[in-house]
């Protein structure tokens, strides 16, 4: 066996807040609006994100004039513009967004309130970049811009100035250039505008290519920062290489590679540096054992192909079955495993950035969203057809339940959309399929659809899918998945989130507490107690730790359901 491989991936990379901030806001334009959605430029520098946001007809244009649509919504980009192209666009009559990173935001802030005292501004940055041609707009007149300290020397002399940076500048050129600044100015006003997350991307990247064999880059190559982040790794790194796209890697790179970093742009999101990982596991580690691989293959197969959802809907199905006194019955097990993967599958779909290994999309149709809506609508159309042998109310409210889940994603005039529009509709919708599925509707059959435990199950089932739609939406969140308020993680926000996951815990332990106290299966009660303590690490996990790549996540998110099982079993 060759020397093992050590792979690292920078904690920094993903999405910056300002990317974020921009993509959340045209996201909730496209929900809430009929309006065409158009960017002046595109919004970010990542290809594969903007191809993402043509999807949802979310489209870049050059200039005003090639929008036909008066009534259409213009969003200003990330980078921002000058203050009177603005004021030109504002007097077209459209409804124009502005979503320029609040950092950027700052930087053209301070160049405003400075020129309006007099100071001239020295810009260092890309002068053909779209941030520094939109801060330009704010110097009245009185603006230079410098690639770094070198350039310095061919200003004029200046009575009074005020140099800044751009926020993607690396920090030693900005402040070499300040030290040259101050010998062709009189008074100078340094303001270090270079964003945080570019500095602490900067320094992590600095500090992890100094001992890396090889650095891999990811992100547009159309993005300053990502330029800026290849040429610091390319200086330091014995080898570097910028790619866009997982599919660049060429096992080449690898030979003689033992320690890899991998970073990005701040325009690149989790989920393509994901990918990339995944390849760089590929073609890396192919010296380890080929056992170790294929069963890591396997599991991502079992995970990605929604396989592992389906027994975790099978096992709250068998909980629910008990905790209401049913007979378990192998029809409502299989009934709500082909319900939750028929919808998972299908969801998954039309995800951008799914998170299965290429071999593992190929083979379960996830690159092909025809073969994926087959496969789902066939499991789907089985579990229908199971529940109909149950009863009629069983049958409509499965069709229903079933029905209102694929359609969720798509804009349909029949109120789904209204729906869709409500904050955290996806994890509320998919709690309640899942609790029908899973405890409704073997009360009903069995008889007992009104009755106490019936109940009881009812609500035990819509919490904790809840809370496992609210973590997959965290993850999701985290990988920078294209998603919007219908999740309740992006509605609520990290600290409601957390508080609100930390109740449901607390109701439930106190409920099964309750249970056990007045002697109503108190065996099975103390076991699910038991599986709290699972609950409740996952929380703590997911609070406190960095989230794991989505593989990980959704694997221990519906691991919790297969535990309750187990000592359900066992009570």
């Amino acid at each position: 066996m060759g020397e093992r491989i050590q792979i690292t991936v920078a904690k920094s990379a993903g999405f910056c807040p300002g990317v974020k901030n921009a993509i959340d806001k045209v996201l909730e334009l496209a929900k809430h609006s009929q309006k065409h959605i158009y960017t002046l430029g595109p919004l970010i520098h990542n290809k594969q994100v903007i191809e993402t946001l043509k999807e949802k007809n979310i489209n870049a244009v050059n200039s005003v004039d090639e929008i036909k649509d008066k009534n259409a919504i213009l969003v200003i980009r990330a980078h921002g513009i000058p203050p009177e192209e603005e004021a030109a666009l504002r007097s077209h009559g459209m409804e124009v967004v502005d979503a320029t990173c609040p950092l950027v935001k700052h930087v053209q802030e301070n160049i405003r309130e400075h020129a309006q005292k007099g100071y001239a501004t020295i810009i260092v940055g890309d002068r053909d970049h779209a941030e520094v041609i939109g801060l330009m707009g704010y110097t009245q007149g009185k603006g230079y811009v410098v690639n770094g300290p070198e350039e310095i020397k061919d200003l004029p002399r200046l009575e009074k100035a005020n140099i800044v940076a751009q926020t993607t500048q690396e920090g030693h050129v900005f402040l070499a250039a300040a030290d040259e600044a101050r010998k062709i100015a009189r008074e100078l006003a340094v303001s270090n505008t270079i964003c945080n997350p570019t500095r602490q991307r900067q320094k992590e990247t600095v500090e992890l290519s100094r001992d890396s064999d090889l650095v891999i880059v990811v992100g547009g190559k159309n993005s300053a920062n990502t330029a800026r982040l290849f040429q610091i790794c390319e200086r330091l790194a014995k080898k570097t290489v910028h790619i866009e796209k997982e599919d660049e890697l060429k096992a080449a790179l690898f030979e003689g590679a033992s320690k890899i970093f991998i970073t990005a742009g701040a325009s690149t999101p989790s989920w393509m540096i994901e990918k990339v990982l995944e390849k760089a596991r590929e073609l890396a580690g192919r010296a380890e054992s080929p056992l170790l691989e294929k069963l890591a293959f396997g599991w991502k197969l079992l995970v990605t192909g929604s396989l592992y959802t389906a027994v975790a809907a099978a096992s709250l199905t068998y909980v629910c079955m008990k905790l209401e006194g049913a007979p378990v019955s192998g029809k409502f097990l299989l009934m709500a495993g082909l319900f939750a993967f028929s919808l998972h599958i299908a969801n998954r779909a039309v995800e951008k950035g799914a998170a299965a290994p290429d071999r593992a999309r190929k083979l379960l149709f996830v690159d092909y969203r025809a073969q994926s809506r087959f496969t789902a609508m066939l499991c789907g159309a089985l579990a229908i057809f199971l529940s109909a042998a149950l009863g009629w109310k069983v049958f409509l409210t499965a069709a229903f339940f079933w029905s209102a889940g694929m359609l969720y994603p798509y804009k349909l005039p029949l109120g789904f959309e209204k729906f869709g529009n409500f904050p955290a509709s996806k994890d509320i919708l998919t709690a309640l399929g899942w609790a029908f599925m899973c405890a409704y509707a073997p009360g009903l059959w069995h008889g007992g659809a009104l009755s106490n435990s019936t109940q009881l199950a009812v609500f035990f089932a819509f919490l904790l899918v809840f809370t496992r739609s609210v973590l997959f939406g965290v993850s999701h969140a985290h990988s920078d998945m294209i998603v919007g308020n219908e999740n309740f993680y992006k509605a609520a926000g990290p600290r409601l989130t957390y508080f609100t996951l930390f109740a449901i815990f607390i109701l439930l332990s106190a409920i099964l507490i309750s249970l056990k106290g007045a002697g109503w299966k108190p065996e099975l009660a103390a076991s699910l107690l038991t599986g709290m303590l699972y609950y409740l690490g996952l929380m703590l996990f997911f609070c406190f730790s960095r989230i794991p790549e989505r593989i990980t996540a959704e694997t221990l998110i519906d691991t919790q359901f297969l535990i309750l099982a187990a000592l359900a079993w066992k009570a």
